[in-house]
């Protein structure tokens, strides 16, 4: 049995493999062979094997691992569960819908609880009068503290870093920027916590982001949520990315673009690529200044070397 020591190399692997035809097995052997590894990712896990034995055309072992998943005490929203296409093939099974009204049940005491999260980090050794500040957006299916590792870096840069956690529950554990109107206010709210708080460097206050984390930083600061210097959106991932035209209404006549800089990161095969240049493109022609960076060999991830481009990317910023 291979020993899996990262679960970015799983995950890699996974997408490279989760969706073609050909490779639907490899896929579903994979993370069924990597979970034991990864007790902390059980609940993705769970939700990866039982979408790749669907798309097996294998509805019995899809629903088998789905009610395990359950009984562990896990759950998905039913928005999610009637929606993904990974999952088309179990939607007329009777075992399939009586698991997706527990996981309702289960969302549904989960949204009446829920609330956004702000994760300072610890501050810089070096003292300042006034904080620059990184606000870091998690990826759709993530949250705050499983984030931690890929921002750190931005302390010891000597910014106040600080983890923002969506409050749109779809999961156990698991956070989403889907209405992107929410997590506007949501984050103008923990910007005003932190203003507060802190002494901020009004003039150095960037937005972050992974995959729908990302789009939600760039349309943050497109919408002028708050006085942000810029963006970073690391593998952007979302509709907005899907299809860009959805940016011109936004950006016609948008003064404030002169004003801001934009630092795009995204993996050499990330599915996106091709769009996010399209993008990084579109915003240039329209005045903005803004970076592109293709970390090669890379998918929807972060690089291992991404300390490095953060601190790159924190200095072109600022």
């Amino acid at each position: 049995m291979t020993e899996y020591t990262s679960f970015t190399e799983v995950t890699t692997k996974f997408f490279e493999y989760h969706g073609k035809e050909e490779y639907q097995q490899a896929a579903y052997d994979l993370i069924t062979e990597a979970a034991p590894s990864f007790p902390d990712r059980v609940a993705l896990l769970y939700n990866w094997r039982y979408c790749a034995a669907a798309l097996l055309d294998k509805p019995d072992l899809a629903i088998e691992i789905f009610q395990q998943a359950v009984d562990d005490g896990f759950w998905w929203s039913e928005e999610y569960l009637r929606s993904d296409e990974d999952l088309k093939s179990l939607q007329n099974l009777p075992a399939f819908n009586q698991l997706v009204d527990v996981c309702e049940q289960r969302y549904q005491l989960a949204l009446s609880e829920t609330a956004p999260v702000s994760l300072p980090l610890p501050l810089p050794a070096q003292s300042t009068e006034a904080w620059p500040l990184l606000l870091a957006l998690h990826g759709n299916n993530g949250n705050a503290k499983d984030s931690v590792s890929f921002w750190e870096s931005g302390v010891e840069q000597g910014w106040l870093t600080v983890l923002l956690q969506s409050s749109q529950v779809i999961g156990p554990n698991a956070y989403v920027w889907n209405d992107l109107e929410l997590g506007a206010k949501e984050i103008k709210d923990h910007h005003t916590g932190l203003v507060e708080e802190y002494q901020i460097d009004s003039e150095q206050l960037i937005i972050a982001g992974f995959s729908k984390g990302g789009e939600m930083a760039i349309w943050a600061t497109l919408m002028d949520t708050i006085p942000v210097r810029g963006f970073i959106a690391v593998c952007p991932g979302g509709p907005y990315i899907t299809d860009i035209d959805k940016w011109l209404p936004i950006l016609e006549n948008n003064e404030a673009l002169a004003e801001r800089r934009g630092y795009f990161v995204v993996g050499e095969h990330d599915p996106s690529v091709e769009n996010v240049q399209a993008l990084h493109k579109l915003l240039v022609s329209k005045g903005m200044v803004c970076e592109l960076v293709i970390a090669p060999g890379v998918g929807h991830d972060f690089a291992a070397d991404f300390d490095q481009t953060l601190g790159q990317a924190l200095q072109y910023l600022r």
